[in-house]
């Protein structure tokens, strides 16, 4: 079987993905960059420096392209989805070429369907979500490492730490990857990643010199990019677990690690232990830099480890000689996967809803409630919310209006007369919610799916 039979179903079923999701706005962390690029796009580049609340220190590489399409197709949802469809496809290509150093032609069809179906990926891919660019970036430059295509993978390094401070974290996965490889640090070595060194340190300097920080956003630094203490890093580290085995990834590394154990007494082919470093080093490395800081962690942060791992089980699994144990194993990960999309916890917890497809509905029924406050003439200020409802339609939809609802994140929550609540609100104000589903007055209710929209009147005002 060709490349291309095997890739062609697989480009069309993304891009019909795409053409299905046109209409979905920026979501989550996709508005800190939509909101940089519509400044950009109304404003100029101001030098590529982002709005002090979005600025996260690093080079607004993301950003930037939106804008540069934006100007030369025009500012709409249909547009900022397809620009993003190149790196997408370009994501499942060069998976498939890493799937294809270790696996045959019929496994290669089920990691790619378990790429497809695992629901960090998939949602991800409707969501315009740049961590797509971080997995494309990240995949060339392993594929360039492997075929010893050096230019290349210096390239490749470059944009992936520009892309984004996850894109650095994952560059030094890559390092000690080459060096595993190499076995040796002379200048050969260390001239791939002298351009990528050269433009973060010119970069860092120029953006020290336009703001006056580096990599802390003083508006941030006494919170989430704060360092955490040995009670917050082990929190911390109990959600890397959780991120990684939530939405049915724990299926995989079940058989991950079994398939590890399995064959710890036994002689390790080099391709077995070239799977066994990338799972097992970009998974640590990863998660030591994220325990650290007390960003909270989401499962999309994962994306590459994920990614990796499907390779990694599909090649144990390969193994068996069985056919019809093989064909259960995959149909059994496919299923745990595509579970995933419907696990819902309580609200305290968090709910993926920016990696999970439960997410889909609710674009749906937040067009309906707007709807509803605008035609009953309810002002928008007077309607308190939490991210990320209280996103400008500006920046998330792209539309001329600038309608969105008052931020109640450092306010009294009684002061206003409405509260628009939904399960995707990401709080941390719990028993305030409690108080106002027991108290204040029912005004509408919208539910689809697994979401829910609910605007409260407060009976005292």
């Amino acid at each position: 079987m060709t490349n291309t039979k095997i890739l062609l179903p697989f480009f069309i079923l993304l891009s019909l993905l795409t053409f299905f999701s046109l209409n979905i706005p920026f979501f989550w962390d996709s508005t800190f960059f939509s909101t940089t690029s519509v400044s950009f796009y109304n404003n100029g580049m101001n030098g590529f420096i982002a709005p002090l609340k979005y600025d996260t220190g690093g080079f607004p590489l993301h950003s930037s392209y939106l804008t540069l399409i934006w100007k030369c197709f025009g500012k709409t949802l249909t547009v900022s989805h397809l620009a993003m469809l190149p790196f997408l496809l370009c994501a499942i290509y060069e998976f498939f070429k890493l799937a294809k150093r270790y696996l045959n032609e019929k496994t290669i069809g089920f990691a790619l369907i378990l790429l497809l179906v695992h629901p960090v990926f998939i949602t991800q891919s409707m969501l315009m979500g740049y961590d797509i660019i971080i997995l494309y970036f990240f995949l060339l430059s392993l594929n360039a490492l492997h075929n010893n295509k050096r230019i290349l993978f210096s390239i490749a390094i470059i944009f992936l730490c520009l892309i984004s401070i996850r894109g650095i974290m994952l560059a030094s996965v890559l390092f000690i990857l080459d060096f595993i490889l190499n076995k040796k640090l002379d200048l050969k070595f260390f001239r791939v990643y002298i351009p990528s060194i050269l433009i973060l340190l010119l970069w860092a300097i120029y953006h020290e010199q336009q703001t006056g920080w580096y990599l802390f956003s003083p508006i941030r630094e006494n919170n989430h990019e704060q360092f955490s203490g040995a009670l917050m890093m082990f929190r911390q580290f109990m959600y890397v677990v959780w991120k990684n085995i939530d939405l049915g990834g724990i299926i995989l590394w079940i058989i991950f690690l079994f398939s590890s154990f399995y064959f710890f007494k036994k002689p390790k082919s080099s391709q077995h232990k070239e799977l066994l470093r990338y799972v097992l080093i970009s998974f640590f490395v990863m998660s030591t830099f994220m325990v650290l800081i007390k960003n909270p962690i989401g499962h999309k942060y994962f994306l590459v480890v994920f990614a990796l791992l499907i390779v990694a089980v599909c090649y144990f699994i390969q193994q068996i000689e069985k056919l019809k144990v093989r064909i259960t194993l995959f149909t059994l990960i496919g299923v745990c996967l595509i579970s995933g999309n419907f696990i819902l916890y309580n609200q305290r917890y968090g709910n993926a809803w920016d990696s999970s497809l439960k997410i889909i509905p609710y674009f749906k029924i937040e067009r309906e409630m707007n709807e509803y406050i605008r035609k009953n003439n309810i002002p928008q200020n007077s309607v308190g919310t939490q991210f990320p409802l209280t996103m400008n339609l500006n920046v998330s939809h792209l539309s001329d209006s600038t309608f969105h609802y008052s931020d109640i994140e450092d306010a009294n929550i009684n002061y206003f007369p409405y509260f628009l609540y939904s399960n995707i609100i990401n709080t941390n104000r719990i028993e305030e919610l409690e108080s106002i589903k027991k108290n204040w007055v029912v005004q509408k209710e919208i539910k689809s799916g697994m979401v829910e929209l609910i605007l409260y009147k407060n009976p005292n005002l």
